[in-house]
């Protein structure tokens, strides 16, 4: 089985229209911008006539940074909460360990490197943790590939990425942060046939 961590989010809707995994795993883990995330991942779970599962896990007192609204991790983007792929990964193994095999597709793109967790030694190192448990895999098919290298490849149409949300801050695009910002640049690409 194919599992896709799923934020509704231009990431992991691109790979959502690519993979066409079996299912599609949002989580509100205590997130500030859960209500937008859920929203979008509804809409683009029917849109794509692809199975959403929906979970919660509320660790918002284990956070840090915009994603809760606490104090930035030292020397980090704003948004970094320390450990929080490693849990959603986690997360979905829990959620799918009755599928054997199973695979957990993370999207995570080239600007994800500024983060610890957002590198290929991280998804090896957490593929080879769950290994050890059963039958589990981890892979980011666009971890190479920058956002627009990843909407390209893609084709996600253009009226599916309207429906995806990327704000790090709120229920609401606050226009301001680096997923806003991202969100926008990539739209702008979009249409701008780049």
């Amino acid at each position: 089985m194919k599992a896709l961590l799923f934020s509704g989010g231009v990431d992991s809707a691109a790979i959502a229209w690519m993979e066409k995994p079996e299912a599609l795993l949002f989580i509100d883990y205590g997130q500030l911008p859960a209500a937008g995330e859920r929203r979008a991942a509804r809409a683009l779970a029917h849109a794509m006539s692809l199975p959403l599962e929906e979970r919660s896990a509320p660790l918002g007192r284990f956070g840090s940074g915009s994603l809760v609204g606490g104090p930035q991790t030292s020397g980090r983007e704003s948004e970094f909460w320390p450990y929080r792929n490693q849990m959603l990964i986690t997360l979905a193994a829990m959620t799918y360990s009755h599928c054997d095999p199973l695979e957990i597709l993370i999207g995570t793109v080239v600007s994800d490197s500024a983060h610890p967790d957002g590198t290929a030694k991280f998804v090896a190192a957490m593929s080879a943790v769950l290994s050890a448990q059963g039958a589990v895999s981890v892979r980011a098919p666009a971890i190479k590939m920058t956002g627009a290298e990843l909407l390209a490849s893609s084709t996600l149409p253009p009226e599916l990425l309207g429906w995806t949300f990327s704000c790090h801050t709120g229920e609401w695009a606050c226009g301001q942060c680096r997923g806003c910002n991202k969100h926008n640049e990539l739209k702008a690409m979009s249409k701008g046939g780049k």
